[in-house]
Parts: structure tokens; C-alpha cells; sequence
């Protein structure tokens, strides 16, 4: 083990960034996933024998628990904005815009995995106005990539802007709160999108690897539609491709679904918590 006093204090801030970002998006998913389930079953997925009530009763105190997500968020954005605190301080309109140019494009860019394979994708990425370029690995990280370094380089500015209109601190953090929020949001996606690539990249079996490519691309798509209207208004993504990105989604969803039972097994979940009442053909007629 490294002794603590060691231990390089920009490593310890980046580990815990990361560990707060990946216990947001996972928690966020789990009470996301779980609702969706609860809903798409009607007044059966609100039955106690069909577990799912019981899912949310025990999932959905991890949105706080060890860690309020609302928090964690904020401490990601802090971990990303801390490089700037020393550089920024004094500099002029013009020296900060060079600054930022060059600054954030490399904290964008410090990957987290598999660098050499990511750049790749990057580089030879095929983007145009296709709807077949959305499902290119390559211009799906760069559309993740853009926005947070837009995002982060924007609100760096913003926050030095209102720190230097209002004399408290906080005042000037809860300001510019909500865009710090969209940052730290579109830093984590991209961690994960690239963990992800990462992984799908290291897969030995051809099959499973075709299959989680799919698995990504729904991921990749999902996002970018959830913040579609950033993309949009930042000219991003024109319209007609703004349509191709749901069109891409259901597409994805179709081709997924005979793999389910697949993707379930590959999570490891221990079979006797995969039963339920309304998956039991026996019950089928009482529970439609």
C-alpha cells in the first residue's frame, strides 16, 4: 500500500470524481430501470408477488444513501473545475479563452481506459448527416466529447464571471449551479460511454461482442436523446437528424429483444430472484 502522505493529491481528487459519478449514474439507472419496469406492467408490476415494489422500496434510498446524488454531482463538477482555480485567477477575457481552449479539451481528453483504441474510433469516425453515421462509434464520442468540453469551458466561465459580481461565494456557485450540474452530468456519460467502448473492445467472443455493441449503441443514443434539446440549440444536431436518433433507438430495441434472456443471464443474477408471479404462465390469464 502507499503510505497516505504519498499519495498525489490530484489522483485522490480524480478517484473520488469518479467514484462519485459512477454511484450517481448507477443508482440514477437502477430507480430509472425499475420505474420504467413498474409502469410498463400496469397494476401487476404494483403487486407484491411480483417483486418489483419491493426493488424500489430497497433501490431507491441509494439516490441519497452513502452519498446524495444531487451532492455527488456537484463534487464531480468541483473535481473538474478545481484545475482551473489556480490559472484562471486575474487573467483577461482573451488570456482566458486561450487558456480554455487548450485546458479543457485536455481534461475532456485524459481518458479513462483503453486510450489508444478510443483515439482511434475518434479519428476515423464517419460523420455526416446519415442516420447510419449516429450508430459510428466514432462520431458518438465525439458528440459526447464536444458537449462536456463545451459544457465545462462555459461554466468555468460563468462561475468566474459570477464570483466576480458577487461577494459570496456560495451565492456565486449556486448562480451558475444548474449549468456546473449539466457538466458534471455530461462528464459522467462520457466516462461511461467510453468504459464501456473499452470493454466491448476487450470481449474475446465475436457474438457477445456484436451484442454489446448494440447494447452501446442504445446507451449512446439514449443519451443523446435525453439532452437532444442542448444538441439543438448548440447546432449540434439538425432536426432531421434529431428524428434519426429516436429511429435509431426503437431500431436498437427491436434488435435487442430477442437477446434479453441473454443479457439477463450475463448479469449473473442468481435465479431464484429472477421469478415472478406475472411471468408464471400459469397466472398469465388472472394477471391480463
Amino acid at each position: 500500500t502507499t503510505p497516505v502522505e504519498e499519495v498525489d493529491p490530484q489522483e485522490q481528487r480524480e478517484l473520488e470524481g469518479r467514484a462519485a459519478g459512477l454511484k450517481v449514474a448507477n443508482t440514477a439507472h437502477a430507480t430509472r430501470a425499475i420505474q420504467e419496469c413498474r409502469e410498463a406492467c400496469g397494476g401487476a408490476g404494483y403487486m407484491a408477488e411480483n417483486r418489483l415494489t419491493a426493488l424500489k422500496a430497497d433501490t431507491d434510498v441509494f439516490t441519497t444513501f452513502e452519498g446524495d446524488n444531487h451532492v455527488l454531482t456537484q463534487l464531480v463538477a468541483k473535481e473538474l473545475l478545481t484545475a482551473y482555480a489556480d490559472e484562471v485567477r486575474g487573467m483577461s477575457p482573451v488570456e482566458w479563452m486561450k487558456f480554455a481552449a487548450v485546458t479543457v479539451s485536455d481534461i475532456v481528453k485524459k481518458r479513462t481506459a483503453a486510450q489508444q483504441i478510443l483515439q482511434t474510433l475518434v479519428d476515423t469516425r464517419k460523420d455526416n448527416e446519415e442516420d447510419g453515421s449516429l450508430f459510428d462509434r466514432g462520431t458518438q464520442m465525439t458528440m459526447f466529447e464536444d458537449r462536456e468540453q463545451y459544457l465545462l469551458s462555459t461554466a468555468a466561465r460563468r462561475l468566474q464571471a459570477a464570483s466576480n459580481r458577487e461577494e459570496n461565494l456560495f451565492d456565486a456557485f449556486n448562480f451558475v449551479q444548474d449549468h456546473v450540474l449539466h457538466a458534471a452530468r455530461a462528464h459522467i456519460d462520457r466516462v461511461v460511454l467510453e468504459a464501456f467502448v473499452a470493454g466491448i473492445e476487450s470481449c474475446p467472443d465475436a457474438e457477445a461482442r456484436e451484442l454489446l455493441s448494440d447494447l452501446c449503441d442504445l446507451y449512446a443514443l439514449s443519451v443523446i436523446d435525453e439532452d437532444k434539446a442542448w444538441y439543438m440549440e448548440h447546432r449540434q444536431l439538425s432536426v432531421e437528424r434529431a428524428k434519426a436518433v429516436l429511429r435509431g433507438i426503437n431500431e436498437r430495441c427491436r434488435t435487442l429483444r430477442p437477446h434479453v434472456p441473454a443479457l439477463v443471464e450475463g448479469l449473473g443474477v442468481p435465479e431464484h430472484l429472477l421469478g415472478s408471479a406475472m411471468l408464471d404462465a400459469t397466472d398469465a390469464g388472472r394477471l391480463g
